[in-house]
């Protein structure tokens, strides 16, 4: 999971599309992402991606790990954590486990929360 002080690297991301690439369509994928460009379309990552300062994407992302430091249109669906940086812009629903925002993000949206414990029912004691 993120760190909120992690310091993110082209390194780590095994596909990445830079700030002077445009992607219109769908995109399926495993390991992490790393997005510096314009993209149209739905993202499914078995695994983490990072939306850099420069990106504008259009469209949902279905992932494990979602930092934002760009602008989405879109709804995000993460399975860990989702986290929009002080850069970052999210006009959209969320569906997440954990929701970070930092200081000065933008989110116009709604925000659902999973919640991965089993509640158990509680019973009275007789009287």
């Amino acid at each position: 999971m993120f760190n909120k002080k992690e310091d993110i690297h082209y390194s780590k991301a095994t596909t990445i599309i830079g700030a002077d690439c445009q992607f219109q369509g769908d995109l399926k994928a495993s390991g992490t992402i790393r997005v510096d460009g314009e993209f149209k379309g739905e993202i499914r990552v078995d695994g983490n991606i990072y939306i850099g300062e420069t990106a504008k994407i259009e469209g949902n992302i279905y992932a494990n790990n979602v930092m934002v430091s760009g602008e989405i249109k879109g709804n995000i669906e993460a399975h860990q954590q989702l986290r929009i940086t002080s850069s970052g812009s999210l006009w959209g629903d969320v569906n997440v486990s954990s929701f970070i925002l930092d200081e000065n993000s933008s989110f116009d949206g709604n925000c659902k929360m999973k919640h991965d414990h089993v509640k158990t029912e509680t019973t009275k004691d007789p009287v």
